[in-house]
This record gives structure tokens, sequence and C-alpha cells, in this order.
């Protein structure tokens, strides 16, 4: 009998296993491309440069297990050209703004070389639960830069709106993390920490509302968090199990695309 050969490809080798991380990522761009008032190629490029990036993850750990033998053998050479391709659009993708004079995303660099190092550190930690939670808040706050992103491709240059706007959206998204672990530690029966939630919100709350006090932000871009302000308390009296986890992901998108909205329309008022 004929030996079956191997899959070429699994979308598992390819797609996040974290499906909610998507809005992290569109709802920042979306967010940026609403402020900056206007669309062209440069804006395209942010988009294909981050969605690449962003895809990079996967498959990247794909290999790096299949190296170690923590994984199939036969995903590694899958992984690994998945990797090089999308290295590939990214590389193009960068070029590309530099030649139509986005020179100013090299800036960019600076935060996500923060960001990386935090999130190698989290890496490192021995803690698990620590690990992980502190690797998505900071992946989360990373993904956040497509915001300004999308605003230095727009106008050619960085301005103190696009650093504002990477500021909310990154604050967003870390809220995010923590409402929805809280939420899948209620539903796995896990008590998790709630005060430790609500204190992120709190500070998140608090770091917003201080920006705005000082000219930084709209005071009307502060509206949606303390909406997430009134979900962390809810959250933090009693466990709130998700009753239909697809329709919990879908409310989650739409709550982020909602405070998008406002955000955005904080700018242009």
């Amino acid at each position: 009998m004929e030996k079956k050969a191997p899959p070429r490809f699994r979308k598992q080798i390819l797609i996040p296993a974290e499906h909610g991380s998507w809005s992290w990522l569109f709802v920042p761009y979306l967010a940026g491309v609403g402020v900056a008032g206007a669309y062209s190629l440069a804006e395209f490029l942010v988009l294909a440069a981050g969605l690449s990036v962003f895809l990079m993850r996967q498959p990247g750990m794909v290999w790096s297990r299949a190296r170690a033998g923590r994984g199939r053998r036969s995903d590694g050479p899958i992984a690994a050209r998945l990797l090089a391709t999308l290295s590939l659009i990214a590389a193009l993708s960068l070029a590309g703004l530099l030649l139509l004079g986005a020179s100013d995303i090299l800036w960019l660099a600076i935060p996500a070389v923060i960001i990386i190092a935090l999130y190698l550190a989290a890496a490192a930690s021995r803690q698990t639960s620590v690990r992980i939670l502190w690797m998505e808040l900071v992946g989360a706050a990373g993904l956040a830069l497509m915001a300004p992103a999308v605003m230095i491709a727009a106008h050619g240059r960085i301005t103190p709106a696009a650093w504002s706007l990477f500021f909310l959206m990154g604050w967003q998204n870390v809220l995010s993390v923590f409402y929805v672990r809280q939420r899948i530690a209620d539903t796995r029966q896990r008590e998790g920490n709630r005060a430790q939630s609500l204190a992120g919100h709190l500070v998140g709350i608090t770091a917003v509302c201080a920006a705005a006090a000082w000219g930084y932000i709209p005071w009307l871009a502060a509206l949606p968090f303390f909406g997430f302000l009134l979900r962390a308390v809810w959250t933090y009296q009693k466990p709130r199990p998700i009753p239909a986890i697809k329709k919990f992901g879908f409310t989650e998108v739409g709550v982020q695309l909602i405070s998008g909205f406002i955000i955005v329309l904080s700018y242009q008022l």
C-alpha cells in the first residue's frame, strides 16, 4: 500500500490560536485610518507589513517546537517557508514605505524594541502564569503600533496625535487582555486574579484621564475606558462564566470596534 505523503499545509501552522487577537491588530489599524482621514498605497503597505509580522508568531512557534522535537517534524519545513515568505513581504512593504517618504515610521522601532525586550523577559520567566499574562499584555500593546504606523504613512511624518493614539489603543488592547482572561478563568472554574484585573483597569483609567487632563488626548477618548472599568468591576464581584464562547468573541470584537469609533470621533471633533 502506497504511503500517504504528509500534508504540505495546515492552517494551524499559520493562523494564531488566539482568535481574539485579530481585533488587537485591526482595530488600531482602522482607528489610525480614521484619525488620519485618508487612504493610499502607503496605508495598505502598513497593513501588509503589520499583518505579515503578526502572522510570523505561529509558524515561528511551530518551527521551534519541531526543531526541539515537541511537534510534528513534517511541520518544520512548512513553517520555515512561511516565515521566509512573511519576512519577505514585511521587508518589501517597509522598503515601499521608505520609498514613499514615510521614513518616520522607523521611529516606531523604539517602542517596538522595548516591547520585544519585555516579551523576551516574560518568556524567560519561570512563573508560567506570569509569563503567559505578560506575554499577552506585551503582545497586545505591540499590535497597537498599527495606529501610529498608519498615521505616519498618511502624513509622511510622525505627529503628537500618532503617539497619543498609540497610547489609547495600547491601553485598550491591554485592558481587553485582562477582561478576556478573567472571563475565561471563570468559565473554566478557576479563580484567576480578580484584584489584578481590577487594578489593571484602575491604572488604565487613571493614565487615560491624566493624559486628557494634560491635553494630550481629547476627553471624549476617555469615555470607553469608563465602560471598561465598569465591566471590570462587574467581573470582580463574582465569577462570570461565558455562556457561549463564539458569541463572546464576536461581542468583544464589537466592543473594541465601538470604542475605536468613539476614539476616532474624539479626534475629529
